[in-house]
């Protein structure tokens, strides 16, 4: 998505857009398959801007523990500065400069970035998730396991005198 800044006076301008996930990395783009509705809100100052992005969404992702497929809010927000003109500034790494003869501001890269750092790493259904039985699979928030919880490795089996 692209913002035209070539006529923007000194204010704030707000926009709102519905997404598609084209702009999300092939990596982890399956799980953002819903719209993705974007409100950015805009502060140009002299040749300053303030780009606040807020992101949401409804993510499909699948538990790391019991493997059911699940729905989850995905909410993002960043705030990036831009600077047109390449004279001194401030040397912070977090201003990012246009040329001079900018007419458009590209929040692609910034969208795409913000769903990277905020795709979680660790997808679980919920907190209380009992995940799967190591032996048999049983989905142990479904129904209980059926193994038998009295086999052992007879390798072990001579430490179980000193439990007795």
């Amino acid at each position: 998505m692209k913002v035209n800044i070539q006529s923007l006076e000194d204010d704030l301008v707000e926009y709102d857009a519905e997404l598609d996930n084209s702009f999300i990395d092939h990596e982890i783009k399956r799980f953002y398959d819903h719209p993705i509705k974007m409100h950015v809100v805009l502060d140009k100052f002299g040749k300053d801007y303030r780009v606040d992005i807020e992101i949401d969404t409804l993510a499909t992702y699948t538990c790391d523990r019991c493997l059911a497929e699940f729905t989850n809010h995905f909410k993002a927000q960043q705030r990036q500065l831009f600077h047109v003109g390449y004279q001194e500034i401030a040397d912070n790494e977090d201003i990012i400069l246009l040329p001079e003869s900018a007419t458009e501001i590209d929040l692609s890269p910034y969208l795409m970035e913000m769903v990277l750092l905020n795709h979680p790493i660790k997808m679980i259904c919920n907190e209380d998730c009992k995940g799967l039985c190591a032996k048999c699979g049983a989905n142990l928030n479904i129904e209980p396991c059926h193994c038998s919880g009295d086999t052992i490795d007879p390798r072990w089996e001579e430490l179980r005198k000193f439990i007795k």
